[in-house]
């Protein structure tokens, strides 16, 4: 008997402990990044869609993972017009990773998907087209992101493309992928859960007395974005002439000032670059700014 008590006693004592442990445990909390990885692996394999015929499934995930672990090289393109597309996208893939995953994977199996409060529907031209880019670079194997850039110049539409709204092989190069600041930033508060606002216009340079103060202040609040003339700060092959037009986006990340020369920190289209320029200089190519604001933040 006297045996048997102990033996209780000890049982007892495991499951009071069983229960501390149990009490003591906290699952971890998931990032946002994790859980679209995790999306990403119950979703793997891929069923090739009927939709995308020209898009490899396993090309396609592979450019989805990688594009979370790493958004900062989300490619535009050589010589495409997808600028302001990547823009948008890399701050997405930053925003709502996981948002982006569900939002991609569902417009490769059914043709069409729903992000926020709007439904896209690509053209069958487009679907027949994404898949087969060639010599634009990173892009020719990125297929998710034509998916992407193809879907948005497709269904977002600004003065710039009346006439040519409807895609023909190669219009990735011309008017019909180009994007106006207006139809930026309808862009934006589409695909975003954050209040965006601007200044400037398509030819008219915002006047901010203190730019560099301004642009930090913004840049507390949320992400920004410039609209540029892009002869100084882009990289792109094809535009060898000096134009007096904004024809680029980048989204900044960081602006000092010293001089009257500012040192710039900012994303374009694959590649986050340093950058000093002179003041007038700067403000001689910037032709809209567009932010964020974060409604966790004053």
């Amino acid at each position: 008997m006297k045996n048997a008590g102990i033996i209780l006693a000890v049982l007892l004592m495991i499951v009071h402990l069983q229960k501390i442990e149990a009490q003591s445990y906290v699952r971890p909390v998931l990032t946002e990044k994790e859980k679209a990885l995790n999306f990403l692996q119950s979703i793997d394999p891929l069923t090739k869609s009927q939709h995308w015929q020209n898009i490899s499934p396993d090309l396609f995930l592979r450019n989805l993972r990688r594009n979370i672990e790493d958004p900062d090289f989300l490619y535009a393109g050589r010589n495409t017009n997808f600028c302001s597309y990547a823009a948008l996208g890399y701050v997405l893939l930053k925003e709502d990773p996981l948002g982006y995953v569900q939002f991609m994977t569902e417009l490769y199996q059914n043709g069409k998907a729903v992000y926020g409060n709007t439904t896209f529907t690509p053209s069958q031209g487009i679907k027949e087209t994404a898949g087969q880019i060639f010599y634009e670079g990173e892009l020719d194997r990125n297929e998710a992101d034509q998916v992407l850039f193809f879907t948005l110049a497709d269904h977002f539409k600004g003065y710039l493309n009346v006439l040519n709204r409807h895609y023909n092989p190669g219009d990735e190069q011309t008017m019909w992928a180009s994007t106006n600041l207006s139809k930026f930033n309808r862009m934006l508060r589409a695909m975003f859960k954050t209040e965006i606002h601007s200044t400037g216009a398509d030819l008219a340079r915002p006047k901010i007395s203190d730019l560099t103060a301004f642009l930090n202040d913004k840049l507390s609040h949320g992400n920004v974005f410039l609209y540029l003339n892009n002869t100084v700060l882009h990289r792109k092959f094809h535009h060898k002439t000096k134009k007096r037009i904004p024809t680029h986006y980048v989204v900044l990340l960081g602006i000092t000032e010293q001089n009257n020369t500012a040192t710039i920190t900012f994303w374009d289209a694959g590649y986050k670059t340093r950058k000093t320029i002179n003041m007038h200089t700067l403000r001689w190519i910037l032709y809209g700014i567009s932010w964020s604001v974060n409604k966790t933040q004053p």
